[in-house]
């Protein structure tokens, strides 16, 4: 009996990590590293810590003007997806780095959001890439990847 147990365990074991050819190569059922998801999807809605008019921040969702970090903010975002796993908008980009030049000119900009993390119960949006064309003079400062703040 504690045979038949012990094969059946090592059955199970062997169904769970994959199967290997006698070679000791993986078979193509196999699952492989590009086919496991490490980064669970958000359970529920997802915010971003938007500081936007508020040095407090708080929870927003799709945004009309994000700011992204203490150098970087995004004005009239126009949301193409949200969530569960990443969150992808475009609009105006202006920060420190790029004044006086894009004050008045802000440059036209795409923004992913992504990873998300929980804090205070809620799921939020803990990094950002942004997109841009920037002149060569501002590449070198631009803020276009990074941590967004999180409560």
């Amino acid at each position: 009996m504690r045979l038949v147990i012990a094969l059946a365990a090592a059955v199970l074991a062997t169904a769970a990590c994959g199967t290997s050819t006698s070679s000791g190569t993986p078979s193509p059922t196999a699952p492989t590293s590009s086919t496991v998801t490490t980064t669970p999807s958000a359970a529920g809605p997802v915010y971003v810590f938007n500081l936007f008019g508020d040095e407090q921040g708080k929870p927003d969702q799709r945004p009309g003007n994000l700011v992204v970090s203490e150098f970087s903010s995004l004005k009239d975002v126009n949301w193409q997806s949200w969530g569960p796993d990443t969150a992808v908008g475009s609009g105006k980009l202006s920060g420190s780095w790029c004044l006086p030049e894009c004050l008045d000119k802000p440059y036209d900009a795409t923004v992913t959001l992504s990873a998300i993390k929980q804090a205070e119960g809620q799921s939020y949006f803990s990094k950002y890439d942004i997109q841009v064309d920037l002149p060569v003079a501002q590449q070198e400062g631009a803020d276009l990847s990074g941590t967004l703040a999180t409560p």
